[in-house]
């Protein structure tokens, strides 16, 4: 997901809580959206504190119990990276998930005292919606701290590419709908929204909450942890440890080694201080596993389905089919990628100024155009260049289960990796051993690359089975972990009443 924090580095990295004087809009639930709809009507003013870039330190945070009924995901406006694109998955998977969730309403009062809400003893049911929230984060003043974010609710806001997903646009901000009613569960503080942040923007996850009154609450908040080093700090251990109220989703098992560790030394320091320590079981019960898939080998969204090389498609074709021998990505590990190309073309050696180097009866491609190979391609030309090449390195880092590996094995090539970030992570990257490098030995690789380039390469592609099969599983491992997720934010927040208390009769 490197490619998605890139585009993000524009953004101003620290904001805080809504400013309490200022005036947010709420829409009606269902406004007709135009294209040139003004930006002012949806922005969100957000000052900086410094230190207070979360949460207000006086304020005390606990878990939700409300049930989720709506879920925002917000996204990113007019971006097509990976991360954008795992977003709407997310929303595509909960709309044709088709949950049905309790219609309960927060209040004041139990749900165990409120036999209003039940009909002979089955409580009415509802089916719990996933919106986009397309956002754009503003720097309106270079030489402050101050920033705004700004709800684009415009059709335009979606990329064209994105629109094979049932991802509704959210015309309307999370709280605009919140309103208290009679009867339903206890009054935990929070409505039955959920807003999903991605990892880039953990900066911004109070940013929309609304104006504190008496008919309002406060939307509950989950992390989706695409990748741990793209949230480039903002997220500090003192979030962890004081943020209770947050659900954490993590995209890999690096991701989720990262956040049970920072949870696990938060409660060591609660401890220490005096102030006591919940269970590891209660915090890990907040981490959830989310996955995403490759839309493009999904048995939903492509006619023409990238199989195994057991069904003689892409993937099987001989090295002869193949007039690429090593591609690499421009945008990360370049020292250690020149390394290999200079052990193999001499010291002295230079690149063509597309990027291509050849030596060593290997030849090198960038993926990527212009001088260097340095512009970026569209996704369909990425995978019409993998299909042409023999082998994939990625000697750089691996900040969460990257799409770029993937992709490449599911093209027919032999992928190569350094065991940094991720792909330490044999459940985020299970390449055979003798692909993933610990320690960088040039002369190790060079020698691997001659055999995958040469003869061998038949042989060493059949040894990338298993990680296809793998990755061919994610959609419908992708599935299974949003049932959890909707089994945890709605399903077992629901305290099951199987009919109203029977009235007593009156002493004769």
């Amino acid at each position: 997901m490197a490619g998605f924090a890139s585009l993000l580095d524009q953004f101003k990295q620290t904001t805080a809580a809504v400013a309490s004087a200022t005036k947010r809009p709420h829409p009606s639930p269902h406004p007709a959206a135009s294209d040139d709809q003004s930006a002012s009507r949806n922005d969100i003013n957000c000052a900086n504190n410094g230190t207070q870039k979360i949460q207000k330190q006086h304020q005390t945070y606990q878990y939700p119990g409300t049930p989720m009924q709506t879920i925002y995901i917000a996204c990113p406006a007019n971006t097509e990276t990976g991360g954008p694109e795992a977003l709407h998955q997310l929303c595509h998977v909960i709309n044709e998930g088709s949950y049905l969730v309790a219609d309960v309403h927060v209040d004041e009062v139990s749900i165990s005292t409120s036999p209003a809400q039940h009909n002979n003893g089955k409580k009415k049911k509802k089916t719990l919606k996933a919106y986009m929230l397309y956002l754009r984060e503003r720097n309106n003043n270079p030489s402050s701290s101050s920033s705004s974010v700004e709800h684009v609710p415009s059709p335009r806001a979606r990329p064209e590419k994105y629109a094979k997903y049932n991802a509704p646009i959210a015309e309307w901000l999370p709280g605009s709908l919140a309103n208290k009613s009679s009867v339903g569960v206890k009054d935990d503080g929070y409505s039955s929204e959920l807003v999903v942040w991605p990892e880039c923007w953990t900066h911004l996850i109070d940013s929309l909450q609304p104006p504190s009154t008496p008919t309002t609450r406060k939307y509950q908040c989950a992390i989706w942890w695409l990748s741990v080093n793209n949230n480039k700090g903002r997220f500090l251990p003192e979030h962890f440890k004081t943020r209770k109220d947050i659900l954490h989703l993590v995209q890999s098992d690096y991701a989720r080694d990262y956040v049970v560790r920072n949870l696990s030394s938060g409660e060591r320091a609660a401890a220490a201080g005096g102030g006591g320590a919940a269970s590891m079981g209660e915090d890990e019960r907040r981490v959830l596993d989310l996955t995403e898939f490759i839309p493009y080998a999904s048995p939903s969204f492509s006619s023409a389905m990238v199989t195994t090389v057991d069904n003689n498609t892409d993937a099987n074709e001989t090295a002869n089919s193949r007039d690429l021998d090593v591609v690499y990505n421009t945008v990360k590990g370049m020292h250690y990628t020149d390394e290999i190309m200079r052990r193999a073309c001499g010291k002295k050696f230079k690149t063509a100024s597309d990027g291509s180097a050849v030596g060593g009866g290997i030849r090198f491609s960038p993926i990527g155009k212009g001088v260097g190979g340095r512009e970026r391609l569209s996704g369909e030309e990425v995978v019409a260049l993998l299909k042409r090449a023999k082998v994939y390195i990625d000697f750089g880092p691996h900040p969460g289960m990257d799409r770029l590996p993937r992709e490449a094995a599911l093209a027919g090539c032999i992928v190569l990796t350094n065991r940094e970030g991720a792909a330490n992570f044999d459940k985020d990257v299970p390449l055979p051993p003798q692909f993933k490098f610990k320690s960088f030995d040039v002369d190790k690789i060079f020698t691997l690359l001659k055999d995958c380039c040469g003869g061998s390469f038949d042989k060493y592609s059949m040894r990338m089975e298993p990680y296809r099969k793998w990755i061919l599983s994610q959609e419908a491992k992708m599935k299974v972990c949003v049932d959890n997720l909707i089994e945890e934010v709605a399903t077992n927040r629901v305290v099951e009443v199987d009919e109203a208390p029977a009235a007593k009769k009156p002493k004769l």
